[in-house]
């Protein structure tokens, strides 16, 4: 099957800048952000309006495993959730029978020591254990004979979530036929996704947040039933592995993490239910 392409609104799409910090203030998150932001002048600034989008999502969602391309307050904001799904889940009286390796997880990658050193030291102690980095080198290759890059390393997850956020360009080595990322107009064009769509699980998010054109890229590339969305007056796009279930232990995931949006697989759910 090929992609789907949607223009419209993906939920938790287009967020203001005072709902996103009304949100991250709900999440008690907005302060711990902005002290982090004082005390290191060198890093990057919170962009509220993402780091809201991000969490809500993962809440919404349920995520168990999430994978990360690029570190920094997006790791500590994607922890949080994932520290309160955790929790959400202890709490649960009637819960899915689940196949899940690393259940309540986050694994970042980043080509730079300097940025996961960084990222390390604004964990608290009460997300530092659900996080897992890997400093990961990213090289030039080709993907059916066209240019693009790769992690060297990745960590071996079935993630239900990913965040595309990485690599920098700049640290993106080698060259093909004289074509490198040594030109700073050339764009990321990372295809780690392409390497790992086999085994995605259906029901998978993916997220970008900006590299509209790698995500053009991804959309030409993948095979298997994705949708597509694109929020216009945004800068992100989405795509959901939309499938029939692979078995009873599956759907049982779906049903727990998307609740009523599970409609879109509503009659395969209901024969394989009566199966």
């Amino acid at each position: 099957m090929r992609a789907k392409q949607i223009s419209g609104k993906f939920p938790s799409g287009k967020i203001g800048e005072e709902e996103a910090v009304s949100y991250l203030k709900e999440q008690s998150l907005y302060e711990e952000l902005l002290s982090i932001a004082r005390s290191q002048g060198d890093r990057i600034k919170p962009k509220f309006r993402d780091l809201a989008r991000l969490h809500s999502i993962v809440r919404q969602r349920k995520c168990l495993t999430v994978l990360e391309f690029g570190v920094g307050f997006s790791t500590l904001v994607l922890a949080d959730a994932l520290q309160k799904n955790k929790t959400d889940w202890a709490e649960a009286d009637d819960l899915p029978e689940i196949r899940e390796a690393f259940p309540f997880s986050l694994h970042s990658v980043d080509s730079g020591d300097k940025w996961i050193e960084a990222t390390k030291n604004i964990l608290t102690d009460r997300l530092k254990d659900l996080v897992q980095f890997y400093n990961s080198p990213v090289k030039v290759d080709h993907f059916n004979g066209k240019m693009c890059h790769f992690y060297e390393q990745l960590p071996d997850v079935v993630p239900d979530f990913i965040y595309i956020d990485g690599p920098d360009p700049a640290t993106v080595k080698g060259e093909i036929n004289g074509q490198s990322w040594n030109n700073p107009a050339r764009v990321v064009m990372s295809a780690d996704l392409l390497l790992i769509e086999p085994f995605l699980m259906p029901g998978t998010l993916v997220l970008f947040d900006g590299r509209t054109l790698n995500a053009r890229f991804l959309a030409s590339h993948i095979y298997r039933n994705w949708d597509i969305y694109r929020t216009e007056g945004t800068d992100v796009t989405a795509m959901e592995l939309c499938e029939m279930p692979l078995g009873q232990l599956n759907l049982n995931l779906m049903k727990y993490q998307l609740g009523d949006s599970i409609h879109k697989w509503s009659e395969p759910l209901n024969r394989l239910k009566e199966k």
